[in-house]
């Protein structure tokens, strides 16, 4: 299933995507699990689609907010330098151990929704990086890479915006902007996913592709990413990690080429549809 967290008259929601129409979830089910984490963990009988699509739930994509598929609750856990690419002209090669970081909650917006272009000099290096993420199914602690995937509920398409000036100074800061990422449009739960290891990646600003990979060029593959993870902190339920993003961004290009009011970046991979955002000034 294609999961949505999304705003409906001002409300907040979730429910089901399919050919192209929001499925609020039925009102019964909403009533024992109010939000889109609290129904993650549940049976197969519960996650069906017949418990989301109601004729008179149905909505066009276009009357919806797409907000970002993950809760402020949740942890937002970012793997660094995962693929090989070129960074201040240097071609990156596997780092000894896994790389990570985190993002605050407020960094994100949602599909079609604007990311914010920072002010003053953090503005002349705002960039981009497509991404896939993992979203955690179940609380899992000290998880072994064999029995990764059984904490697995899906997965969701991510940018993870940057200030790269930022970022020489402090990893946090320039990777903590207010609106500079995105998340979604949907999870996708892993069944729909043959295997994760094999996606294609793609990123296209002004409808041009400037990022163009897959996932088996990765560094560390999910199993060790998230067993690594989990072995220094509890994941729970609707916990995202994003695993990296490959060759293209704007500071691997040359000339550099930052992002600017009224670009549009699309995110894509393999079933995980499109993620799309424009650039604004505020």
């Amino acid at each position: 299933m294609n999961l949505v967290i999304a705003e409906i008259h001002g409300k907040e929601t979730y429910g089901l995507l399919k050919n192209n129409y929001f499925y609020e979830v039925n009102p019964e089910i909403k009533a024992k699990y109010p939000t889109l984490m609290s129904i993650m963990p549940q049976d197969d009988s519960i996650l069906s689609e017949s418990n989301f699509i109601a004729r008179e739930r149905k909505y066009s994509l276009n009357s919806i907010n797409f907000l970002p598929p993950v809760s402020k609750f949740n942890k937002i856990i970012c793997v660094g330098i995962n693929y090989p690419k070129h960074y201040e002209n240097v071609l990156t090669t596997k780092p000894d151990n896994i790389i990570t970081f985190s993002k605050f909650h407020e960094t994100l917006v949602g599909h079609n929704q604007s990311l914010c272009l920072p002010e003053g000099l953090a503005n002349n290096s705002f960039d981009y990086e497509g991404e896939i993420a993992i979203v955690i199914g179940k609380q899992g602690y000290k998880i072994t890479p064999e029995d990764a995937m059984d904490y697995v509920f899906g997965y969701t398409l991510f940018n993870d915006g940057s200030v790269r000036d930022w970022q020489k100074h402090s990893i946090h800061s320039g990777k903590n902007f207010y609106r500079s990422s995105s998340c979604g449009p949907s999870i996708v739960t892993k069944d729909r996913v043959k295997d994760f290891n094999d996606l294609h990646l793609e990123t296209r600003l002004n409808g041009k592709v400037v990022q163009s990979s897959s996932t088996k060029n990765m560094f560390f593959n999910i199993n060790e990413i998230l067993s690594y993870i989990s072995n220094t902190i509890p994941l729970n339920t609707g916990d995202i990690i994003a695993t990296g993003s490959p060759e293209g961004t704007g500071a691997s290009q040359n000339p550099q080429r930052f992002l600017k009011t009224n670009d549009t970046l699309e995110f894509s991979a393999s079933g995980l549809g499109v993620l799309k955002n424009s650039v604004t000034q505020k």
